[in-house]
């Protein structure tokens, strides 16, 4: 009865490691998985998470973060992206200061777009705010309670929404 017992956990884990492998971020971003204080396992639901823009779970991960190196420094990676959404909406609904915030680099949509924000590296054009990159021009703005943000790299669209 116990090899039963500790082989389901075993295939439970082998399942979202193989998910997360084969990029099925929004499989292995579920609320399933973060009953565990397995803190690589709960490291790669939170990046699962960021890259399938489901953030709404990461403050369950990241109370659970606090063991290892590597689980506190992805808590405080997730954490930024949260505090970096959070201001985003109070910037673009009620025109809240960012300028005085500093956080770590980071390569997720909302870092990039709280960057250039916070720089003054964008254009305002009605309702709009327009960042030109390099090789891809984002434009962030609202609709009704939503921060959306328009992403065109190589000629495609991909479009998000935030509350």
């Amino acid at each position: 009865m116990k090899k039963i017992i500790f082989l389901i956990p075993f295939f439970l884990y082998a399942s979202i490691y193989e998910n997360f492998l084969l990029k099925k971020y929004s499989v292995v971003c579920s609320p399933k998985n973060i009953n565990t204080n397995d803190e690589k396992l709960l490291s790669i639901v939170g990046i699962s998470c960021v890259k399938s823009d489901k953030l709404y779970l990461l403050p369950l991960i990241i109370n659970k973060l606090k063991k290892t190196k590597t689980g506190r420094t992805n808590s405080v990676y997730f954490a930024t992206i949260l505090l970096q959404k959070k201001l985003l909406y109070a910037f673009l609904f009620d025109k809240y200061p960012i300028d005085s915030f500093s956080f770590p680099k980071g390569d997720y949509i909302l870092s990039v777009v709280f960057d250039n924000l916070k720089s003054g590296n964008y254009k305002k054009i009605d309702d709009k705010y327009i960042i030109n990159l390099k090789n891809e021009i984002i434009y962030f703005y609202k609709k009704d309670d939503k921060m959306i943000i328009d992403e065109y790299k190589n000629g495609k669209l991909k479009s998000r929404w935030f509350r």
